[in-house]
């Protein structure tokens, strides 16, 4: 039997937890599926960042090889998304972070381990969760951002299976 996956985002100051996200929407709000335009991202500010996470669920031996990027969806003028791999849950900030543009091939993807610190999930081994390690995403603006919606962006979230 194959794994099953699912992006999982996690939220608030008592991270809530939100398996199965449908969007990823960046907005000035901290919350899961929110709708963009009734919490936009002003010009010259920066999201709320998202953490997300892969959540493996069914039956598995091992993943590894966990990598994560943007694949498509040009940027609009003075927009950027920050992404790092790997940190610790904190409660979401729209105070711009230092993190680094998020990488756009296979070739500079961010490398994820488990949640455990692990560069593997094996199924079924002792105090093993499931889940990755949290990746943080945050969109920021510039004043020479335009005015409302910007372009659908994809992100791939690569991993090999035994």
């Amino acid at each position: 039997m194959a794994a099953t996956f699912q992006f999982s985002e996690s939220n608030t100051v008592s991270e809530t937890i939100t398996d199965g996200i449908a969007n990823l929407n960046f907005g000035s709000n901290d919350s899961t599926g929110l709708t963009p335009t009734s919490y936009p991202v002003i010009a010259g500010e920066s999201s709320f960042e998202k953490y997300i996470r892969a959540k493996f669920t069914s039956t598995w031996t091992e993943i590894s090889n966990m990598k994560f990027w943007k694949s498509a969806g040009t940027l609009v003028t003075g927009e950027a998304i920050k992404a790092a791999a790997n940190v610790s849950f904190a409660t979401p900030s729209a105070t711009a972070n230092a993190d680094s543009a998020i990488p756009t091939s296979l070739g500079t993807a961010l490398s994820v381990n488990s949640a455990e610190g692990d560069s593997t999930i094996i199924y079924g081994a002792s105090g093993v969760s499931g889940y990755s390690a949290y990746i943080r995403l945050q969109a920021d603006t510039t004043v020479s951002s335009p005015a409302g919606s910007v372009n659908q962006k994809t992100f791939i979230y690569q991993y090999d299976e035994v």
